[in-house]
């Protein structure tokens, strides 16, 4: 084996790992967070909220950052102020409901709407969540 053969597969090998190593980092981003503070309950206590930040091991530059109102509108390289992602739960089951992508809140968040009346679904600033469930006390849908 050439020399330049023996480079290129070391290339080769180290790209194929880097690219392993970042597409694991979506899994562990998510399964290995904590949660960041305490839980927000709905006003008729059906649901609940938990902030959780992302177990970054890769710079915050390498994650691409996406826009609630289009998840095809990716932006790379970025700078992350407080990135985090929040999951819905049913509060009298402890099933989770709906889970959102991972946003900067500097960027999108905001204040949490539970979404009842005409619309179920729960939101922090820009960010959806997902919905409540048809059976709350809040949630008069017509």
């Amino acid at each position: 084996m050439s020399r330049q053969t023996r480079l290129a597969l070391i290339v080769f090998g180290l790209l194929l790992f880097y690219a392993g190593l970042w597409t694991a980092s979506d899994w562990w981003e998510r399964a290995l967070a904590k949660p960041d503070g305490a839980a927000d309950i709905s006003p008729d206590g059906c649901v609940r909220v938990q902030q959780f930040r992302p177990h970054w091991l890769l710079f915050n530059s390498f994650h691409p950052q996406f826009h609630p109102d289009d998840p095809q509108d990716r932006t790379w390289f970025v700078s992350w102020e407080s990135p985090a992602f929040f999951r819905l739960y049913d509060n009298r089951n402890g099933q989770l409901l709906g889970e959102s992508e991972i946003y900067d809140l500097v960027a999108y968040g905001g204040p949490l709407i539970w979404g009842y009346g005409p619309s179920s679904t729960v939101y922090v600033g820009m960010i959806q969540i997902g919905t409540t469930p048809s059976d709350c006390p809040g949630n008069h849908q017509g």
